[in-house]
């Protein structure tokens, strides 16, 4: 009985990683990228909640969000884990508007200075528009990739960005689920789950 148990046990867990293989086959680096960039070309609509744990070295705080693009434009809906407060971030390649019930409204050309100086975190906004998705930003950006051909890091001064985990949703394409963002001494970790592409309808 337990030498059956065992070769069973053994061929579930070759079952399940040729499984895993299946999906993290190794790839050319080009393919990923130009596999996505087509995806989001016919799918400029998503959306994605989750979580930020922000760090400047000396005190943290975590924060939940929920991000919806539709096409250039964005939204995304910030709340304090431990305190509760809001702030729903509106902004495209061109402006940004952050309001909220302490601030009331702001404006601006660049999300990320609104968003440093209103919620008090620096976090990249405006290039998490690419990375989270595993894509890269638009210029400047030096990209390392793993062995089955997904990111690994983007570097991205004064940022450098670590892929530590993907999944694969019940629709699209593998999908980061786990980043790290790194600005000495302030770190951006951001856990993502639920990754959605609603029908824009007729």
């Amino acid at each position: 009985m337990t030498v059956s148990f065992l070769r069973l046990a053994t061929i579930f867990a070759a079952v399940v990683l040729l499984a895993a293989c299946a999906v993290r086959e190794p790839r050319p680096e080009g393919a990923w990228l130009n596999e996505r960039d087509a995806w989001f070309a016919d799918h400029p609509n998503w959306q994605v909640s989750g979580r930020l744990a922000l760090s400047d070295g000396e005190r943290g705080g975590q924060m939940a969000f929920d991000w919806r693009a539709e096409g250039d434009q964005h939204e995304v809906q910030l709340r304090t884990v431990a305190t509760g407060k809001r702030w729903r971030l509106l902004f495209n390649e061109s402006s940004a508007l952050l309001e909220g019930s302490d601030i009331g409204l702001v404006r601006g050309p660049d999300p990320d200075i609104l968003v440093a100086e209103v919620v008090g975190w620096p976090i990249p906004v405006s290039q998490l528009v690419y990375w989270l998705r595993g894509l890269e930003g638009p210029a400047g950006e030096r990209v390392r990739f793993a062995a089955d051909g997904t990111m690994a890091e983007i570097v991205a001064p004064p940022w450098v960005l670590e892929y530590q985990r993907f999944s694969q949703p019940p629709q699209g394409p593998l999908m980061p689920t786990r980043i790290q963002a790194s600005s000495p001494p302030h770190q951006v970790r951001a856990v993502m789950r639920d990754w959605r592409w609603p029908d824009p309808g007729p």
